[in-house]
């Protein structure tokens, strides 16, 4: 009777042992990276703000890292007191201001030169296309170590309801 209990008892200890080994292989490894995810944010943050909520705490449920890059496309200065926040909370969340990218990819961002965004995310005057520029985007983020390549990082804009689709909730 103690000889089976003893091999219970240790069936268990193996068992627990093994687990923590290979979830020390697989953080070790690199799998656990976890998603990036790039969100495209206009003045109407409290939209962003309502899907970076749900988004953390969806990770948090599931166990799994998450990195979040905002892109500013004109958010106000309290949007950046809520996204600064976040930042000193523990959240690993990037802001970039789109006037680096507009000067970084060529693009003028001034009104006046005749350029300017329009209703399908792409740039007016330029013949460039939403997909083109959200191409763009990434590659500028993989330009200044934002994002790496390995990372696959999805990009959403939160404007644009077929984008919504690609959150894991």
């Amino acid at each position: 009777m103690l000889e089976l209990l003893c091999f219970i008892i240790g069936c268990y200890s193996l068992a627990a042992v093994l687990v923590h080994l290979a979830f020390w292989l697989r953080r070790r490894g690199g799998m656990d990276e976890g998603k990036h995810y790039v969100f495209i944010a206009d003045n109407s943050f409290m939209n962003a703000e309502w899907h970076l909520r749900k988004l953390f705490s969806f990770s948090k449920w599931m166990g799994k890292n998450v990195r979040v890059t905002v892109v500013d496309r004109g958010i106000t200065e309290d949007a950046y007191a809520v996204l600064e926040r976040w930042k000193r909370s523990g959240n690993e969340l990037v802001l970039h201001r789109e006037q680096k990218l507009d000067d970084e990819a060529g693009i003028s961002g001034e009104n006046s030169a005749g350029n300017h965004r329009d209703g399908a995310g792409g740039v007016g005057g330029s013949g460039m296309t939403g997909k083109t520029d959200s191409a763009q985007l990434l590659w500028v983020l993989q330009a200044e170590g934002i994002v790496t390549e390995s990372e696959h990082a999805v990009l959403i804009d939160l404007q644009n309801p077929a984008d919504l689709s690609k959150m894991p909730y």
